[in-house]
């Protein structure tokens, strides 16, 4: 998956499917968002992708993953 294609879903609730078929739901964020500057794993770590269960949560319920390892990805709709 292309990076633009997948930025298009950041802080929207999603369905992302990775390479090994994990499916990780929640809402999509990118590491170096200002949100998660005390947490250094998900702030200083350049060009990946994690979900979190709520969307101002400061946790990530996922792994961090790359755009290369995204095999799909579609928005959940409540």
């Amino acid at each position: 998956m292309r990076r633009d294609e997948l930025e298009r879903y950041l802080g929207k609730r999603v369905e992302v499917t990775i390479f090994d078929r994990t499916v990780c739901k929640g809402y999509l964020h990118k590491t170096g968002e200002d949100q998660f500057k005390r947490d250094p794993n998900l702030y200083w770590k350049k060009n990946l992708y994690f979900v979190t269960a709520e969307k101002e949560s400061m946790f990530s319920n996922s792994c961090l993953f790359r755009t290369s390892h995204v095999k799909s990805i579609k928005e959940i709709i409540i």
